[in-house]
C-alpha cells in the first residue's frame, strides 16, 4: 500500500496530459459531424433560410423598439438628488 502511495504524485502528474490528449483525439475523430448536438453541415437553401431569418429578426427588432417607446412614454422623470442635500 505504501509503495502505491509513493507513485501517487507521478500518476496525478501524468493523468492530466494523458486525459487531455484522449479528449483531443476523441474530438478530432468527430470531424465536425455534430456529435455534440450541433449540425455543422451547410444548409441546402441558405438564401431562403437567410431571408426568413432576416425577416424574423426585423419583426423582433420592431417589437422591441415598440416596447422601448412604450416604456419611455410611461416612465416618469427621476429627480436628481444633490449630494449636499441628503440628510442623515
Amino acid at each position: 500500500m505504501e509503495s502505491l502511495l509513493s507513485y501517487l504524485p507521478i500518476i496525478t502528474a501524468i493523468a492530466c496530459p494523458v486525459g487531455m490528449t484522449l479528449m483531443m483525439w476523441h474530438m478530432g475523430r468527430s470531424n465536425g459531424q455534430g456529435k455534440c448536438g450541433m449540425n455543422l453541415t451547410p444548409s441546402t437553401h441558405p438564401a431562403v433560410d437567410k431571408d426568413a431569418q432576416i425577416t424574423l429578426l426585423q419583426e423582433q427588432l420592431q417589437t422591441i423598439q415598440d416596447q422601448v417607446r412604450a416604456l419611455k412614454a410611461s416612465a416618469q422623470p427621476v429627480e436628481k438628488q444633490s449630494v449636499h442635500s441628503k440628510s442623515f
